[in-house]
């Protein structure tokens, strides 16, 4: 988490959770805690930026569903619905296995809290 994460916002908790959760991580540490354990495990760091800062597009642009892009159409809202409806179709006919749906919406939470972590 940047040091724009604020543990008192409820709405930064959320999205905090939302990543955690739908990427499968522990407690995701703020990125000047996690510097510190680096020092305190004995490396050194060299050089360290938040390259996200000064670029000219957003890193979450392909996980946003409210962009609308036809490079990027599976990750919109209206190709989402469309993954959701082929997954479960595909799942119902024993092309995907059983829980494939509850995948695609775990997946599908975890964008969403990129891309809200990311705005």
């Amino acid at each position: 988490m940047t040091d724009a994460f604020d543990p008192s916002n409820e709405e930064h908790q959320k999205i905090k959770a939302e990543i955690e959760l739908g990427n499968g991580l522990p407690d995701v540490r703020l990125t000047r805690q996690c510097l510190e354990a680096l020092e305190q495990a004995g490396f050194e760091v060299v050089w360290e930026k938040d390259l996200a800062v000064d670029s000219p597009l957003s890193w979450y642009l392909p996980l946003d569903k409210s962009r609308f892009s036809l490079s990027n159409f599976r990750s919109t809202a209206v190709g989402r619905i469309i993954t959701k409806y082929m997954v479960m179709a595909l799942e119902k006919v024993g092309l995907a296995p059983k829980g494939s749906q509850r995948v695609q919406a775990f997946l599908e939470k975890a964008a969403d809290g990129l891309a809200a972590g990311g705005k």
